[in-house]
């Protein structure tokens, strides 16, 4: 999901990301940083998903793993 429609599903469900901080005593900044995938806190997914009443793997969508795929090497054809 997209970091604004979290926040949007959160003011609806009438609680603020400020007061979801002070409910988990952690700081806006983490809350924050969570709701835009830049932090993984489960404690904070799970509190979020349970508010918005969606699965934490719909919120935030489970990353591919990087696969670095070696170049091909330049091998002269004769």
């Amino acid at each position: 999901m997209h970091p604004e429609q979290i926040k949007a599903e959160l003011r609806m469900a009438g609680v603020s990301p400020a007061m979801l901080a002070d409910e988990l005593d952690v700081t806006s900044v983490t809350v924050s940083t969570v709701i835009h995938g830049k932090c993984s806190s489960e404690r904070v997914k799970a509190r979020i998903a349970e508010i918005i009443q969606r699965p934490v793997d719909e919120i935030w969508a489970p990353r591919p793993s990087l696969v670095r795929r070696r170049k091909p090497s330049a091998t002269p054809t004769h």
